[in-house]
């Protein structure tokens, strides 16, 4: 796994369009622990997700050579049905591209993230930061 393997799926959430206590807003951790990524409301009832910190904050080998923490990685995912966000792009600083993208969310605490260009698809896991164990990284 290279440096920033979270590239192809990120994650999002919005506030209604899931049980209380099915909500994926919040912070999440990538695979591998190599980024955390804070999904919030953004446009209307759609939700965005944003890198907030990461293992190495100049990764080696990936195509977007800009500062990666504050990138914007998922973008407007609209509620689908219950724990469910589609119809967004996910945004991948490995290969510099944007992806179709969707979120599940299996339990509180994890998240499913799917990025696919033509037929080809990746599915990542994502943890559910705990911010009693972990606090947030960067302000809201």
């Amino acid at each position: 796994m290279r440096a920033a393997p979270w590239v192809l799926a990120l994650v999002t959430g919005v506030a209604g369009a899931a049980p209380a206590g099915r909500d994926a807003q919040g912070e999440w951790w990538t695979p591998g622990f190599n980024a955390r990524v804070r999904i919030e409301a953004c446009d209307n009832d759609a939700v965005c997700g944003r890198i907030v910190w990461l293992w190495d904050e100049q990764p080696q080998g990936i195509a977007d050579k800009s500062p990666l923490v504050g990138k914007r990685v998922i973008d407007r995912m609209k509620p689908a049905e219950a724990g469910q966000w589609t119809g967004g792009r996910l945004y991948n600083p490995e290969d510099g591209r944007d992806y179709s993208g969707s979120l599940q969310l299996r339990s509180d605490s994890t998240l499913v993230v799917s990025g696919c260009v033509l037929f080809v698809c990746r599915t990542q896991v994502w943890r559910r930061a705990d911010p009693a164990r972990c606090p947030p990284v960067a302000p809201p």
